[in-house]
């Protein structure tokens, strides 16, 4: 009698806790796949009546819709007795798409077997971790970028230059790298001040940025200066792509305060892995001789490295 006692007070004990409990609960007939019982807390989460939820299979409750997922999640828990998903998407009734941890585990009762499938909503700490991963990108590429051009900044570009080396070296592939520079930029800031040199840099990096392959680093070095690293380019190639950018800026026309000021020219260097330098210390010292060269020899033109 007392055994008989004792079981009731567990069962009542059980159910109250099934009743109350802060996630969802669903209740599987192990040899079937039948939903035999779900919790107060799951149909006001997914919005399906108990009565929706009893007595069918799990895919044929809409939140489950993935037939294929939801009978090959039931097989697995047949064989293993334990499945766990940290990041599943569940579609409530409403049509609103909620993201769920969803663990199930396999138990006797009075001999049958039982599956408890364990449904919470984890759809705010998704969106949580969402943010936390787009903040930590945006100040990483806060951190690699040049606030004033948009173009990659000079720590990145030797980091990434050191990386391409190696691989170019690994695959006998060429690099090609363009320095280049605004002919007499001290004129444009003492002419019009600071704020339209800037404007000059400004459009400079959007010529740059709208010309490059997404595989190239174009960085602006420092100053006026700027660099654009060309991963697996020949020297021709790379030589075309300066004597390109150098005539497009023959063309730019920069509005400052409403007025267009003067066109502005730029000189450029080029040098190509193997052939003038194999370290970035070498191929660096090589093209920045080749833009003092261009600067020599008359501004607006390209120089090879010697």
């Amino acid at each position: 009698m007392e055994d008989v006692q004792n079981l009731k007070t567990s069962e009542l004990r059980y159910r109250r806790l099934f009743e109350a409990a802060q996630d969802g609960i669903l209740l599987l007939d192990a040899e079937m796949g039948m939903i035999t019982d779900v919790n107060p807390f799951l149909v006001d989460m997914l919005g399906y009546t108990r009565k929706e939820f009893v007595k069918k299979k799990l895919w044929e409750v809409g939140a489950f819709q993935d037939v294929e997922t939801s009978q090959e999640a039931f097989e697995a828990l047949q064989k293993n007795e334990y499945i766990r998903y940290e990041d599943l998407p569940l579609r409530t009734k409403d049509g609103r798409l909620i993201q769920v941890e969803f663990v199930s585990n396999v138990y006797l009762v009075g001999g049958e077997k039982v599956i408890q499938c364990n449904i919470r909503d984890i759809t705010e700490r998704k969106q949580a971790q969402d943010a936390l991963l787009k903040s930590q990108e945006l100040l990483r590429e806060l951190s690699v970028r040049d606030h004033l051009t948009g173009l990659f900044n000079r720590r990145y570009m030797e980091e990434t230059l050191e990386r391409e080396l190696l691989r170019a070296s690994r695959n006998e592939f060429p690099m090609g790298i363009i320095m280049l520079d605004v002919d007499d930029f001290k004129h444009f800031n003492d002419t019009y001040g600071h704020v339209a040199g800037d404007a000059v840099l400004r459009e400079l990096g959007n010529l740059l940025l709208g010309n490059v392959r997404g595989e190239d680093i174009a960085c602006r070095y420092g100053g006026d200066e700027f660099i654009i690293v060309l991963p697996d380019v020949s020297q021709g190639v790379t030589l075309e792509r300066a004597e390109r950018l150098c005539e497009h800026v023959q063309h730019l026309n920069i509005l400052f305060e409403g007025k267009a000021i003067e066109k502005f020219t730029i000189s450029l260097g080029v040098a190509i892995f193997p052939k003038d330098g194999t370290t970035s210390l070498a191929l660096l010292k090589a093209v920045d001789a080749a833009l003092y060269r261009a600067k020599q020899e008359g501004r607006s033109r390209v120089v090879m490295a010697s």
